[in-house]
């Protein structure tokens, strides 16, 4: 075991204090991105696939750079604790091949398999999941453990789509 000192315990107190900062600023603790944004962003598109297959549609790839507008887009709704879409949905859209079939999806809950299922219980949302056109999307998820505004221990997310 090192002691905490010099280079490494600078490293240590940094990540202390950006853990305070996040939790004083009300988002919670916000994993680093990449160290679980990976992994949530590649199981909610999975379980939106599989619905898709259900359905007998083409799977949706995913665009990595507009994940990061999708996932800027969840950190916002994260700080004003509640869900909206995109208002800039046109523009966050523009630097990609698409043919005017555009649409998201915003939800959070305790599972992402939960939030899919509520997805596919609303009429509007159940139709963008499973419009044939739509073939890639920008997926941004967040875990916050704790409060926040839809309750403990939630998953945040947009998903940006197109065709």
């Amino acid at each position: 075991m090192r002691p905490v000192g010099g280079r490494s315990g600078s490293r240590i107190r940094r990540a202390l204090l950006a853990g305070a900062l996040a939790v004083w600023m009300g988002v919670g603790l916000v994993t680093a991105p990449g160290a679980e944004a990976g992994p949530l962003r590649t199981k909610l598109l999975r379980i939106m696939n599989r619905v898709r297959e259900n359905h007998d549609l083409r799977p949706i790839r995913l665009n990595l750079r507009l994940s990061d507008d999708a996932k800027a887009h969840t950190r916002k709704m994260i700080r004003r604790g509640e869900l909206f879409d995109p208002r800039n949905l046109d523009e966050l859209l523009e630097p990609y091949r698409w043919d005017d079939v555009g649409a998201d999806v915003v939800g959070c809950h305790e599972r992402l398999n939960g939030m899919v299922r509520e997805w596919m219980r609303e009429p509007v949302h159940r139709k963008i999941l499973l419009l044939p056109a739509l073939r890639r999307a920008g997926v941004g998820v967040i875990r916050v453990p704790g409060r926040s505004g839809c309750g403990r221990d939630q998953v945040w997310a947009t998903a940006i789509m197109y065709g």
